[in-house]
């Protein structure tokens, strides 16, 4: 008896278009799983790094200006703090003055009474104020000479005066006086210089003051440019209690020189 044959089985047919749906499906699916996992790498975030070497070089600093060289130093530096100091007995040596090996001046010697110098009347400490005697000695040459007076007078002493002058506490002249036996030139002469005087304070030894005038006319001989050949004037002076001053005039005035002499009187 021959065996019998299985019965035939049925194939399913696929069609193609979703068997290529199926395997690429199962790839992908492999691939995803495959990737998902292998381990990830953190990667973290760039961060700035202030040591690299392509941030830093040379650099140059310049100090403020009127900084002293190392002041910076000092200030960054704090100075250590020192250990506190118990304060103990203290002994002070007596002083011993050792004796002068200079010889004393002048200086140091007391003024002797005669030497002193008196005390001042007037505008005291006021600073165009001017002695009253030298200013009348420096004034005298400038007002007299421009007297025409001067030019007829005789050769010879022009008299004497004693003119009295008074201040006031501010130092303005109040009061004046011409005594004595002046000539009439050298009576002008004053009257002249006591009006050029007036606006201007003055200081003296005391609120009187009398001096002594006495003038002189002489032939000019004198002839180096100033004197004799066009008008000279001297500046005046005045030292201790006698005080000199001149004029000459041109020789078209006669060619004649004025001296005079001040001289303080008690």
């Amino acid at each position: 008896m021959s065996p019998v044959p299985p019965p035939p089985r049925h194939r399913l047919a696929v069609p193609p278009l979703v068997l290529f749906a199926l395997v690429s499906a199962a790839v992908h699916g492999g691939v995803f799983a495959f990737v998902h996992k292998r381990p990830t790498r953190e990667v973290s975030a760039p961060a700035f790094d202030p040591t690299s070497p392509a941030l830093t070089g040379e650099t140059l600093e310049v100090e403020p200006a009127g900084a002293e060289p190392g002041a910076e130093a000092a200030e960054a530096t704090p100075p250590e703090s020192a250990p506190p100091v118990t304060p103990g007995p203290t002994t002070v040596a007596p002083r011993t003055t050792a004796p002068s090996t200079h010889a004393p001046h002048a200086s140091d010697a007391p003024s002797a009474p005669g030497g002193a110098k008196p005390a001042l009347f007037g505008a005291v400490g006021v600073r165009f104020a001017t002695d009253l005697a030298t200013t009348f000695t420096r004034a005298f040459p400038q007002a007299a000479s421009a007297d025409a007076v001067w030019i007829t007078a005789p050769f010879g002493s022009a008299g004497t005066a004693d003119v009295t002058l008074t201040l006031d506490d501010a130092g303005h002249l109040t009061g004046n006086a011409v005594t004595g036996n002046p000539s009439p030139a050298l009576r002008r002469g004053i009257e002249r210089t006591l009006a050029l005087m007036g606006p201007r304070t003055f200081t003296a030894r005391g609120m009187t003051t009398r001096l002594r005038v006495v003038a002189r006319v002489g032939k000019d001989d004198v002839h180096d440019g100033l004197h004799g050949d066009v008008f000279a004037l001297s500046g005046g002076s005045f030292s201790g209690d006698v005080g000199t001053a001149f004029f000459a005039l041109p020789a078209a005035g006669g060619g004649r020189r004025i001296d005079v002499e001040l001289r303080l009187v008690p």
